[in-house]
């Protein structure tokens, strides 16, 4: 008793939801790194391998327990999204906006 519409509506609102999620904890961990002044690549871009630095790390830790974040990790790992918002473009974007919030905040004071 429901038309396609709506049941394709419902799973892109579950996309949304997910994508959401995501981005908030990627989020909180560029907000925890630059708040405590720790460096954020190494010398590898890439999950679950030596030297990827203190983002992946964190991602990787993450995932250990979370389950948005280790719904992520598997799509990445098994090639089902190749936009995964983990890169150093994203992380640049992320702490410039988070810098320019701060700056507004000090400059309204």
């Amino acid at each position: 008793n429901q038309t396609i519409n709506k049941v394709a509506l419902r799973e892109v609102e579950k996309e949304k939801e997910h994508w959401r999620k995501v981005l908030f904890r990627i989020l909180m961990i560029v907000k925890f790194l630059a708040k405590h002044n720790l460096a954020f690549r190494g010398t590898n871009c890439k999950l679950y391998q030596d030297s990827n630095g203190n983002f992946l790390g964190l991602v990787e830790m993450l995932a250990e327990f979370d389950p948005v974040i280790q719904e992520h990790v598997r799509r990445i790992t098994n090639d089902e999204t190749h936009v995964h918002y983990l890169g150093p473009s994203i992380q640049n974007e992320l702490i410039n906006l988070l810098a320019a919030a701060i700056r507004h905040e000090i400059i309204k004071k």
